[in-house]
């Protein structure tokens, strides 16, 4: 109760501290709790993401007198002041935007904030810290670098020989300032170098791609060198964190953590250096693979790469999205697609789309929910910056993608046919068969239909009937999620319902039903992973587990079975590993098939027993793949369980590859 009570009194001392009461205020600090997939139901595109962005963009330069960009809007207090820093690095994006609306004035905005920019450059050739209102005087470098980046960007669109000269003068400043072993101390906070600062030393090597500038080459060969020293065997860079505390706590943003990828990978491509480049993709793998299980991108993650905070940095998202399309670009890899395009639209959800206030409207939080870590309570420019970027490259690469030839499936290795037969024993007594499957699951119906007329043993179907969620916490998930339109499509149901009930076809709804009337012994249970549950499925005394629709077992459960537990398997493996990947394969034009393998504690890792490929040239749709090898797997798997109920375990095949990455989960495209 007092608990319940403290939390009360730190959210009204939030909405008091984010102006609850101010313009378009109340309905933003709503949707952080309420109705979080408005954006999603209302069905817009692409195209008004990136233009309500650009938007949110236009009126942060325009509450400015001077040029620049506003570094944020603040709940607590509305348009903070110009950030040169960021300005810097908008200005390539108000150019691409010029080129994707030519009519909107963007060019000239950019014009505006270069500017600026050369209004604040101080007589060393630095530009000041933070922003204009807080700091006039004191050099940043790694600010420095992202003007300059700005500043190469507007030499190359216009020659302009005043930028030119500016530039130069930034690069002078930044070459006298790196250290012998390659690392920038001077200027940072206690002279600590970070390796983020790749982001600073990349810029160096734009400019001197641009320029050809031995030196700053030079410069940022050094420092790249530097900063891969720092990299461990688990991929995580070191010092990729903003400060001493996150140093200390061996964490970082991933806004940091992009920061460090992208500088490494931009410098690495100028340079030709595929140590580089071969870092920065096991790295981006690392986080795929995080967003991937967590189904979101945590705001803040930890050397071992494990997510340790509740909130997104949807900067970050935008960011690491930018990594996954430029690494696909280097060497096709449509998982690290999939990814970009999944952390896109979670950052789409969070982004204002029906506000009456300028300073929320289309504009990027920190963090989501805002008040998180990263920038609390503001919208910051650099949101929307790599937001804008991120989307004009998911039109790109998508462009590229529809319009690519169509790949053939591939005919390299080899795809083994059924069964390798064991040597035969005489069994001493009937197989005792356990299917494992969920209570919703139609795995159990579906294959006892393709395998009719087969003896499969004596067969236990084990129900693992889930942890129910208790209705007070569903309904909180469901007002979160959907808001009040899930009251009205609940109540729309029930109407449809009253008024036509739909026919019942096919097998009965849920599977204790199915086997009661069939006459097929049944166990439920809890969990199936539960100590109750392995002790009641060994109590079966089971020879052969299949897997009809259960979830990820582990080894104490899998070693309750005599011969193992055999699992089909949508795909070829070990190359297909993971979720979809029939779809994943013909995508790929890799060969698409089927395969029974033994379950072990990995992921679709456990010995194969048989593969078969299928053909799927008459198939037109998703669904008539995904049919086409499903009848294929089923009866895979029958000739298997068939031959081990005969007395032939089949001899598994050796490994003509390591196993593959994992897949998850394709993303569905919807503008």
């Amino acid at each position: 109760m007092l608990q319940s009570a403290a939390g009360m009194l730190v959210e009204l001392k939030r909405l008091v501290r984010y102006r609850a009461w101010a313009r378009g205020h109340p309905a933003f600090l709503l949707s952080q709790a309420f109705d979080r997939e408005r954006n999603l139901r209302c069905r817009f595109t692409d195209e008004d993401h990136l233009r309500a962005a650009a938007q949110w963009l236009t009126a942060a330069q325009d509450s400015q007198s001077d040029g620049g960009v506003a570094g944020r809007y603040q709940l607590n207090r509305g348009w903070t002041s110009s950030y040169p820093e960021t300005t810097g690095y908008i200005v390539p994006t108000f150019l691409a935007l010029s080129r994707a609306f030519p009519e909107a004035g963007f060019r000239e905005r950019a014009e505006r904030a270069v500017g600026f920019l050369l209004s604040v450059q101080l007589p060393d050739g630095g530009f000041p810290g933070l922003e204009i209102a807080d700091n006039r005087t004191a050099p940043s470098p790694f600010n420095t670098a992202q003007i300059l980046h700005g500043l190469t960007a507007w030499h190359r669109e216009t020659g302009d020989e005043v930028v030119r000269i500016a530039a130069e003068r930034a690069v002078e400043w930044l070459l006298g300032l790196q250290d012998p072993d390659g690392a920038f101390r001077r200027y940072a906070y206690e002279d600590r170098a970070s390796t983020y600062s790749a982001y600073l030393s990349c810029r160096l090597a734009e400019w001197g791609n641009h320029a050809a500038d031995r030196a700053a080459l030079a410069a940022a060969r050094r420092h790249l060198d530097w900063t891969l020293a720092h990299r461990r065997p688990n991929d995580w860079i070191v010092l990729a964190g903003f400060d001493e505390d996150q140093h200390g706590a061996d964490e970082a943003f991933t806004h940091t953590i992009a920061y460090t990828l992208a500088g490494i990978l931009t410098t690495s491509e100028i340079l030709d250096r595929n140590d580089g480049i071969a870092a920065v993709a096991a790295a981006a793998e690392r986080l795929a693979r995080r967003l991937e299980l967590s189904r979101f991108l945590p705001g803040l993650i930890g050397g071992d790469w494990r997510g340790r905070s509740g909130y997104a940095c949807l900067t970050g998202n935008c960011q690491i999205a930018l990594i996954w399309f430029r690494l696909h670009g280097l060497s096709r890899n449509l998982r690290l697609v999939n990814a970009a395009l999944k952390a896109i639209d979670l950052v789409k959800l969070a982004q204002p789309m029906r506000n009456p206030n300028p300073g929320l409207f289309g504009g990027i939080p920190g963090s989501d929910p805002v008040h998180g870590s990263y920038i609390e309570g503001a919208v910051p420019n650099w949101a929307a910056k790599y937001f804008i970027d991120a989307l004009l490259e998911k039109r790109r690469v998508m462009t590229e993608l529809r319009t690519e030839p169509a790949r053939l499936a591939a005919t390299a290795g080899t795809v083994r046919g059924p069964i390798v037969p064991g040597p035969a024993t005489a069994p001493t007594r009937r197989l005792n068969t356990v299917m494992l499957t969920t209570v919703r699951s139609q795995k159990v119906p579906q294959m006892l239909s393709a395998w009719r007329g087969r003896d499969i043993g004596k067969l236990t179907v084990v129900v693992e009937h889930p942890v129910t969620e208790s209705a007070p916490a569903r309904l909180r998930r469901h007002l979160r999620n959907e808001g009040l339109s899930w009251i009205a499509t609940r109540l729309s149901a029930a109407n449809d319902s009253a008024v036509e009930p739909a026919a019942q076809d096919g097998p009965p709804v849920d599977v204790p039903t199915y086997c009661r009337s069939r006459g097929i012994a049944l166990l439920e249970t809890g969990p199936i992973d539960s100590a109750d549950a392995v002790a009641a499925i060994k109590a079966l005394g089971p020879d052969l587990g299949i897997h009809a629709g259960a979830g990820l077992l582990r080894r104490p459960l899998i070693d309750a079975f005599r011969l193992g537990v055999l699992n089909a398997h949508m795909g070829l493996l070990p190359a297909y590993r993971g979720m979809n990947v029939a779809e994943w394969a013909a995508l790929e034009g890799a060969p698409v098939g089927c395969t029974v393998h033994l379950i072990d504690s990995g992921i679709d890792t456990g010995p194969i027993l048989a593969m078969q490929r299928v053909d799927i040239a008459g198939c037109g749709s998703i669904a008539a793949l995904r049919d086409a090898v499903d009848r294929a797997q089923l009866a895979l798997l029958g000739d298997i369980v068939g031959s081990i109920a005969g007395g032939r375990m089949p001899e598994p095949l050796a490994a003509a590859e390591p196993p593959g990455p994992q897949y998850f989960q394709m993303h569905r495209i919807s503008s």
